[in-house]
C-alpha cells in the first residue's frame, strides 16, 4: 500500500521535474543558436 503522502509527493515532484528539465534544455537551447548566431 502506498502512503497517501508519499504518494502525494511524488506526483507533486514529476511536474516540477519535468518542468526543470524542460527549461534547463530551453536555455541550453538558446544559448547554442546566439553562440551560433
Amino acid at each position: 500500500m502506498i502512503e497517501p503522502l508519499l504518494c502525494g509527493i511524488v506526483l507533486g515532484l514529476i511536474p516540477v521535474t519535468l518542468a526543470g528539465l524542460f527549461i534547463a534544455a530551453w536555455n541550453q537551447y538558446r544559448r547554442g543558436a546566439a553562440l551560433e548566431g
